[in-house]
């Protein structure tokens, strides 16, 4: 049912489910459903923990396992579903990689004679965009300015179909990122839709280039998707709102932008910098609020001068008139 329920409704992540599904089926082929207690779901939690799987990836079969059982109970075949209780996943994304090391990073690749594999990589470091979009980039998406047989301005537009959120995705092109596209648009095949390609053929594997990339530039298990967060970041450094940089990289909510953990120990040092020359300058600055006491004194000193001037008017005023008199 869970695999049917997948197919109908288009889901994009049905090799994921077929793959939970055969685990499940080796783990409760035997048993009844009636049989699946929460006491045998945690034996096999436990049993996968000690197999040495991570925490995310047992979620993912325990989720399928949930949803199995709100299928069964939607179509009448069960009264109700056990509790299935999930495990406590450390989800903050960590990997980056400064413009710098990824400058070196892309001439590794290229002297690797690698260049569409280092195209991919600085298309995904710029638009944020995640691997599966990036690598399967068409040029369908691209809505280009062609003057003279070279781009020179457009816009890329990603249709829901292929973004995780189901929403499309718009970027315009300029700067570094229209200088890669019009670099791909020269090197395109004609029978490929493919922007990034080996003579034609979509970018699938390359990781025997790019291990050899990320040790020459020391940056050892650097993932493609790390090019994602550390766009986002690039972004938030070049003082660009984080809800702008939400659209760029099609994250829905604030919740899960903030998963990618895009704040690391540079940002907090220069933060603390910041906070130090404030409190430097803050420290000599004349003081804009007056103690109260003072306030007091003052506002006493001049109640007073005003009195004794108008003592003195009335003073010479009153002599002035006895001579008059007189």
């Amino acid at each position: 049912m869970l695999l049917t329920d997948y197919r109908v409704n288009g889901k994009r992540s049905l090799r994921d489910a077929e793959r939970h599904v055969e685990t499940l089926r080796g783990a409760f082929s035997l048993d009844k459903a009636l049989d699946i207690t929460t006491d045998r779901i945690a034996r096999y939690t436990a049993g996968r923990l000690e197999a040495g799987k991570s925490p995310a990836t047992i979620n993912r079969e325990l989720a399928a396992l949930r949803r199995m059982f709100s299928l069964a109970v939607r179509a009448g075949k069960l009264a109700g579903r056990p509790p299935i209780v999930l495990l406590a996943e450390d989800n903050a994304r960590e990997g980056f990689i400064d413009p710098p090391e990824f400058e070196r990073f892309l001439r590794k690749l290229r002297e690797l004679d690698e260049p569409a594999v280092a195209d991919a990589a600085e298309f995904a470091y710029l638009t944020c965009l995640r691997r599966g979009n990036a690598l399967g980039a068409v040029w369908s998406w691209f809505s280009l300015r062609v003057e003279h047989g070279a781009v020179v301005g457009g816009s890329v537009r990603l249709p829901g179909s292929v973004t995780k959120n189901k929403r499309p995705l718009a970027l315009a092109l300029t700067g570094q990122l229209l200088a890669l596209v019009a670099r791909r648009w020269e090197l395109r095949v004609p029978e490929s839709p493919y922007v990034f390609h080996r003579s034609g053929r979509r970018l699938v594997r390359f990781d025997t280039a790019w291990d050899a990339a990320c040790a020459a530039v020391g940056m050892h298990g650097l993932l493609f998707h790390d090019l994602r967060r550390s766009g986002a970041r690039n972004y938030r450094r070049a003082g660009v709102a984080e809800d702008v940089i939400q659209r760029i990289g099609g994250w829905k909510t604030a919740s899960m932008f903030k998963r990618y953990n895009i704040v690391d120990e540079r940002d907090l040092a220069e933060a603390g910098e910041r906070l130090a020359t404030f409190l430097s300058d803050a420290a000599t600055a004349q003081p804009t609020v007056v103690p109260l006491a003072h306030a007091r004194t003052a506002r006493h000193a001049r109640e007073h001068g005003q009195n004794t001037d108008n003592s003195a008017d009335s003073g010479v005023a009153y002599a002035r008139k006895a001579a008059v008199s007189s």
